[in-house]
């Protein structure tokens, strides 16, 4: 654990250059099926975005996951900008609109797998270099995919994500699906992980989480399972501290899912540290493939 301050597309918009950066790149409005073992017709959208300059090399790739702010919250818009500096393909699922977040994030699967597939058939795309990335409710389908029982569960172990950074995932959740006490994900989800690494990105101020859930779910791992998880907690950050703006609502989730009134407070400096930190693990994990 790291402590700091502590399937076919349909394609509808191509060859864009994105508000505020200054360099072109082919960005394309997606729509396809999830083609998942499960749930194999579930429709999936999103914005592609692949970076600029010829490669006779493929590129590697990162599934981006929205809050439960929905697809309207730009939380995520610089860590896409800065993996295409980086070189690296995005893929920004639209799973929801503000407001409409789902019952559980399991409804969400067949979507995170889905992209997976659809990335992997891509042949501008590295298949064996495709991670994942998501925020809150995105952090979850980070955490929740690394299961080796999810992963053949959707795609039958055929393709795998490569890397998996979650950012304020609301790691209770995690811990009771580890301690057999989550209703929607049974213990055996985290008995064994596919091998990639995980790394979770939590705020010390976080008030859906004790200050230390992250820590407790990390424990809760079997042995093979932990070896593969990481950490960083960043102090006097509260839950979406990389938010565009400040923001306070009420959540049932909150509060070790007891329910609370859930402040979002911007924080610069941990925002350019976890940007930094997502480049980084992501051009690192995809250099060792």
């Amino acid at each position: 654990m790291t402590l700091l301050f502590k399937s076919t597309a349909v394609l509808l918009m191509s060859c864009s250059i994105w508000a505020g950066s200054a360099y072109a790149q082919d960005r394309q409005s997606v729509s396809f099926r999830a083609d998942t073992l499960i749930e194999a017709d579930t429709t999936v959208q999103g914005d592609l975005t692949i970076p600029a300059g010829q490669s006779d090399a493929k590129f590697p790739a990162v599934v981006v996951i929205h809050s439960s702010g929905g697809y309207e919250d730009l939380t995520r818009k610089p860590y896409v900008q800065a993996l295409n500096k980086a070189g690296i393909a995005t893929l920004e699922l639209n799973l929801f609109s503000r407001g409409n977040r789902p019952k559980n994030s399991r409804m969400n699967l067949p979507h995170t797998f889905g992209a997976l597939n659809y990335l992997a058939q891509d042949p501008r795309i590295d298949a064996n270099r495709i991670g994942i990335l998501g925020f809150s409710h995105g952090g979850l389908l980070a955490l929740f995919s690394s299961s080796k029982e999810e992963n053949a569960t959707y795609s039958g172990g055929k393709h795998k994500f490569a890397a998996h950074l979650a950012l304020y995932p609301v790691c209770w959740a995690h811990l009771a699906s580890a301690e057999g006490k989550n209703p929607v994900y049974p213990k055996s989800v985290y008995t064994a992980l596919t091998g990639a690494p995980v790394h979770i990105l939590a705020g010390e101020k976080d008030v859906y989480d004790a200050p230390d859930s992250c820590q407790k779910f990390i424990a809760a791992l079997p042995d093979e399972a932990r070896t593969h998880v990481d950490m960083t907690l960043y102090a006097n950050a509260t839950h979406g501290w990389d938010s565009p703006e400040d923001k306070s609502y009420q959540d049932p989730a909150a509060n070790m899912g007891r329910g609370a009134y859930v402040r979002h407070l911007r924080n610069p400096a941990v925002t350019a540290q976890s940007l930094d930190f997502s480049r980084q693990f992501f051009s690192r994990a995809f250099a060792e493939k």
